[in-house]
């Protein structure tokens, strides 16, 4: 068995481990390890975490928010929703029904989700993914040519049937041009901007960080020496150009682009989002197909309107470049030790 580092251990959570004859609470608890492997941009992990009695509660972190990169908090949000399907996910694999409830408190409430958890057997609501909650990432690297099968791609459109939400996958070079085209101008506005980029550059570790949070230099592809400057590259210099060079020609070369819209733009509909999202990515992870993933172009305003005119839809929210690659490795994830806030059962 491979020892990983702290910064990784919660991605060898056990389903082994589950505590069967434990309370309540510890069960609850249990299930929170699989919720804490959300993917959030750039790997902030904006959340925490209460459980009283039957209830576990997601609470958005704004300490851990992008005030110049996402000054509405979309990405939180939508986090938070991937956040949410983990946790069901776990529940109906673990035996509990539930119900969930988006924005209890209110839209200026801090909580985002509560789900009341049941002992009792229930009709599944997802598919069958809890495996591959452990087993997704997103993958910068470049893909491989083959294209990807239509019965993989028509299997992802499925996962996108709620009422309110649209898939495009694009696979001509025309249109994948096209959104890596409003990709590049992306990059160039906001790593060409100082405060943006220093925001980011805040995230940026060294691959020997032993920090539980944001993006190893590994993500990018640097070795351990180039990973050691990246903070300081990152906010110092004006790197847009190279970037958007690179993550341009990756997106022409790649099998498919695909874009995830929606037909209203509010923290009720990015947390949907967030869960119809993080079905997606782990029914590709369960075909194999990876996923690398963009949300600057929403963030601008006209470049998220020439998207929505290009595609004839409404409110694109995430830019997604898939294709079939090698895994990569993954990115660290604090313990649920670190983020439940308090724990109690009456």
């Amino acid at each position: 068995m491979v020892l990983l580092s702290d910064k990784l251990a919660a991605w060898d959570v056990q389903e082994a481990d589950f505590p069967v004859s434990g309370t309540l609470s510890d069960q609850f608890k249990f299930l929170l390890n699989y919720a804490v492997l959300a993917p959030s941009g750039p790997n902030t992990q904006p959340w925490k975490f209460s459980i009283r009695d039957n209830e576990i509660s997601l609470i958005a972190d704004f300490s851990r928010s992008l005030p110049s990169l996402d000054p509405t908090h979309r990405t939180l949000y939508l986090s938070h929703g991937c956040v949410l399907t983990n946790v069901l996910l776990a529940a109906e694999h673990f035996g509990f029904a539930y119900d969930a409830k988006c924005l209890p408190d209110g839209i200026s409430g801090e909580r985002t989700v509560s789900v009341r958890l049941y002992k009792r057997s229930a009709a599944p609501r997802f598919p069958d993914l809890f495996q591959e909650i452990t087993r997704r990432h997103t993958n910068r690297k470049s893909f491989e040519q083959r294209v990807i099968e239509e019965e993989k791609i028509h299997r992802l459109k499925e996962c996108v049937k709620t009422a309110g939400f649209r898939l495009d996958i694009l696979t001509n070079d025309k249109d994948k041009t096209e959104m890596a085209d409003i990709l590049a101008r992306s990059q160039k506005v906001q790593l060409g901007d100082k405060a943006l980029r220093k925001e980011l550059a805040s995230w940026i570790r060294p691959n020997n960080s032993e920090k539980k949070d944001g993006l190893p230099g590994y993500a990018f592809g640097y070795s351990d020496f180039e990973s050691f400057f990246g903070t300081f590259i990152f906010g110092t210099f004006d790197m847009s150009s190279s970037r958007a060079r690179i993550e341009t020609a990756n997106m022409k070369a790649s099998p498919a682009v695909a874009v995830l819209s929606t037909e209203s733009d509010d923290k009720l509909t990015w947390i949907n989002a967030g869960s119809v999202f993080e079905t997606l990515f782990l029914m590709a992870t369960q075909m194999e197909i990876r996923f690398d993933l963009f949300s600057q172009p929403i963030a601008i305003p006209v470049l998220r309107e020439e998207m929505a005119q290009t595609l004839n839809a409404k409110y694109p929210q995430l830019l997604i470049r898939m294709g079939y690659a090698e895994p990569a490795q993954h990115t660290p994830r604090r313990p649920v030790e670190e983020v439940l806030i308090s724990s109690q059962n009456a």
